[in-house]
C-alpha cells in the first residue's frame, strides 16, 4: 500500500467498522449513537430545514438522515486521514491524535448506548464492547504495522476485525432487546369488561377481505387495480379497500423521534399543573380504570400526508375525556391553553375553550382493545378528532393549563397552529367483475362529517354520486363506492371529490402539505 494513502485508508476503514459495529450492537438496547446524533440534528435544525426534509423525502426523511450521519462520519474520517498523510507531524503528535480520537469515540459510543439502555447494565457494556471492537482492531493494525504491512494483509486483517463485529452482531440479535420490567406493558390487553359504556361505542367488525381477486396490481397513484371472477354485487370490501377500522399494527406511525421513548409505568404519573386550584398526579392504573373511560372510533391523519397518501388510518381508541380529568383539578379563569408535554420534550397546545366543550378530546390509554403500543404513545397520548396528528401529543407526562398562548413545537417550524383537517376523498381500489367496474375509497372531513361523494370517470367532465357506507362513528372516515356497467375494456380516468357535512364541496385547488395540510382532488388513470 503506498505510504501516502495508508492514513486515509485506515481512518476510512475504522469509521466504517465503527458505524457497522454500532448497527450490529443495536438489538441489545434498541438504539445506538447514530440515532442519538440524528435525533440531536432533528431537535436543533432550523424549522425551514425540517420542513424541506419532510417535503422532499416524506416518511423516508428520518432514514435518509440516519444514513447521512453514517456516511458523513465515514467521509469526515477519510478527510482527516488524507490530511494527516499530507502534513508532516512527529510520531508523538500522531499518537496524541490517535489517542484523542480513540477516547472521543469510546465516550461517544458508551454515552450513546447508555442513553439507549437507560443506564448502566450488562447489555450496555456488551453493546459498547461490540461497537468498539471493529474500529479498535482496525486502529491496532494501523498503529502496529503501518510502515510494513501490505495491501492484501491489511485487507485480510481488517476483514477479520469486521468478521468479529458480525459475530458480535449475531450474538446481539440472538439475545435481543430487553423486556421492560415493572407495570403494564405496551400492547397488552385492557380489561374492557370494566369500562363504562358511555360516549360513542363502535362495532367490532373490520370487514371481510376480497378473496376472489384473480389479478391485482398497484397503480402509480397507489390505487389497487384488480380483476375478479366474483359475480356477486359489489360491497365495500373488494380488493384494495381499507377496513372500517384497522388494527394497531396496521395503523401508520409518524413522529419526530428516530426511536420511540421507553416508559416504565411503575414510576410514571400524569401531572396536571398550571392554572388549576388543585394540582393532581394520576397514576397509570388510575387512568386505565378511570370511571369515565370510553371507546371512540377515530380517523387520524398526518399533516404531511400528500393527496391520496397512506398517512391516514382509523382505529378503535380507549381513553378518558380530557375535560373530565381537568375538572378534578378545578381549572381557574386564567386558563388559556391546554398544553400537553411529552417525555421526549415535545409540546402541543389547544385552547381551553375548545377542550372544555368537547367530550371527544380524550387522553388515550389504549387502541384496538389493548394498551397503547410504544410507537403510538404508551402509556398515554392525546387524541383530538378533526385535527391533524401533530396536535395529538404522544408519551404525555404533563398537562399544563397555560395562562397565555403557547407556541408549540411545529408552530415554531412554520406549520399551521390550528391544524384543522381539510376535506379529503381518496380512491383506494378499482376492480372489474365481468362487464361491471367498481371504484371505491374513503372520504373524511373531521368533525364536519361527510355528506356526499362524487366520482368522475372521464377526468372531471361529468360526475356521478357514489354510494356511501353508513358512518361507524362521527369521528371516522366513510367508505364509498361507485359501480358502473363498462363491458368494453379501455382507459378510465377516475377523479373523486367530497362534500362535507356543512355543505362545502372539497376544493379542486391543489396545495402541498406545508403549512396547513394537502388539498385537491385525487385521481387515478388506469386501463381496465
Amino acid at each position: 500500500m503506498p505510504q501516502n494513502t495508508t492514513g486515509e485508508f485506515a481512518w476510512t476503514a475504522g469509521a466504517i467498522a465503527w458505524v457497522l459495529a454500532m448497527v450490529a450492537a443495536r438489538p441489545l438496547v434498541g438504539s445506538d449513537p447514530l440515532l442519538v446524533i440524528s435525533q440531536t440534528v432533528i431537535e436543533t435544525a432550523p424549522g425551514s430545514l425540517a420542513t424541506w426534509a419532510i417535503e422532499t423525502f416524506g416518511v423516508a426523511a428520518q432514514t435518509v438522515l440516519v444514513a447521512g450521519v453514517g456516511v458523513g462520519i465515514v467521509i469526515a474520517a477519510g478527510i482527516v486521514g488524507a490530511i494527516g498523510d499530507r502534513v508532516e507531524v512527529s510520531r508523538r503528535q500522531r499518537s496524541r491524535v490517535l489517542r484523542s480520537t480513540a477516547v472521543t469515540a469510546t465516550i461517544a459510543t458508551a454515552g450513546g448506548f447508555y442513553l439507549a439502555a437507560g443506564g448502566v447494565s450488562t447489555r450496555w457494556l456488551l453493546a459498547s464492547g461490540i461497537a468498539l471492537t471493529g474500529p479498535g482492531m482496525v486502529w491496532w493494525i494501523y498503529t502496529g504495522t503501518r510502515a510494513s504491512i501490505g495491501r492484501r494483509r491489511a485487507l485480510g486483517r481488517i476483514g477479520g476485525g469486521i468478521s468479529a463485529v458480525v459475530a458480535g452482531g449475531a450474538v446481539a440479535r440472538l439475545i435481543g432487546q430487553p423486556v421492560p420490567k415493572g407495570g403494564p406493558q405496551p400492547g397488552e390487553p385492557l380489561e374492557l369488561e370494566e369500562k363504562t359504556e358511555t360516549g360513542t361505542t363502535t362495532p367490532t367488525t373490520r370487514g371481510a377481505r376480497d378473496e376472489a381477486a384473480i389479478e391485482s396490481r398497484r397503480s402509480s397513484e397507489g390505487v389497487v387495480v384488480s380483476l375478479s371472477n366474483d359475480e356477486t354485487d359489489f360491497a365495500f370490501d373488494f380488493a384494495g379497500m381499507p377496513p372500517q377500522s384497522q388494527s394497531a399494527a396496521d395503523h401508520f406511525v409518524v413522529d419526530k423521534n428516530i426511536s420511540a421513548p421507553k416508559v416504565n409505568t411503575e414510576n410514571w404519573a400524569l401531572a396536571i399543573r398550571g392554572a388549576v386550584d388543585d394540582e393532581i398526579d394520576f397514576a397509570y392504573e388510575t387512568l386505565r380504570k378511570h370511571p369515565d373511560r370510553r371507546e371512540l372510533t377515530v380517523t387520524t391523519l398526518c399533516i404531511s400526508n400528500e393527496v391520496g397518501g397512506d398517512l391516514i388510518g382509523t382505529t378503535d381508541w380507549i381513553g378518558i375525556p380530557v375535560r373530565r380529568l381537568l375538572a378534578e383539578a378545578n381549572v381557574t379563569d386564567d386558563a388559556v391553553d391546554v398544553v400537553t408535554h411529552a417525555r421526549d420534550g415535545y409540546s402541543e397546545a389547544i385552547p381551553w375553550s375548545v377542550v372544555r366543550d368537547r367530550d371527544d378530546i380524550i387522553l388515550a390509554v389504549g387502541m384496538d382493545g389493548k394498551a397503547l403500543p410504544r410507537a403510538h404513545g404508551f402509556p398515554v397520548r392525546l387524541l383530538i378528532p378533526g385535527r391533524y396528528g401533530m396536535k395529538s401529543t404522544k408519551w404525555v407526562t404533563e398537562i399544563e393549563l397555560a395562562d397565555s398562548d403557547h407556541t408549540a413545537y411545529w408552530d415554531q417550524r412554520g406549520w399551521d397552529e390550528e391544524a384543522v383537517v381539510n376535506t379529503l376523498s381518496y380512491i383506494r381500489a378499482i376492480q372489474r367483475r365481468g362487464d361491471r367496474v367498481g371504484i371505491g375509497g374513503v372520504a373524511y372531513a373531521g368533525t364536519r362529517g361527510i355528506e356526499g361523494v362524487e366520482v368522475s370517470l372521464d377526468g372531471g367532465e361529468t360526475w356521478t354520486d357514489a354510494d356511501l357506507e353508513a358512518p361507524i362513528s362521527p369521528h371516522a372516515w366513510r367508505r364509498w363506492q361507485l359501480v358502473v356497467d363498462r363491458p368494453d375494456a379501455g382507459p378510465l380516468d377516475a377523479v373523486v371529490r367530497a362534500t362535507d357535512g356543512e355543505g362545502t364541496r372539497q376544493t379542486s385547488q391543489t396545495a402541498p402539505p406545508h403549512p396547513s395540510g394537502s388539498a385537491g382532488w385525487h385521481s387515478s388513470s388506469v386501463s381496465l
